[in-house]
């Protein structure tokens, strides 16, 4: 079985680079999404059920 993600970030290269990183250490991790500011998050959270979450700490409107 493949495990899921989704990842809240919103700086672009910083969500990139996370991307990238995960997808040499992890090649099994499928990310189901990526975001850019909490809410989302907390929807897409909800909607897809991922095995993990990465979460920026510091997002606008709400963060992680």
């Amino acid at each position: 079985m493949e495990a899921t993600a989704l990842i809240a970030e919103d700086e672009p290269l910083l969500a990139q680079a996370l991307h990238d990183e995960l997808a040499r250490l992890w090649p099994g991790l499928n990310v189901l999404e990526l975001v850019t500011h909490g809410e989302a998050a907390v929807e897409q959270a909800h909607a897809l059920r991922p095995d993990v979450c990465f979460l920026d700490i510091r997002m606008p409107g709400m963060s992680g």
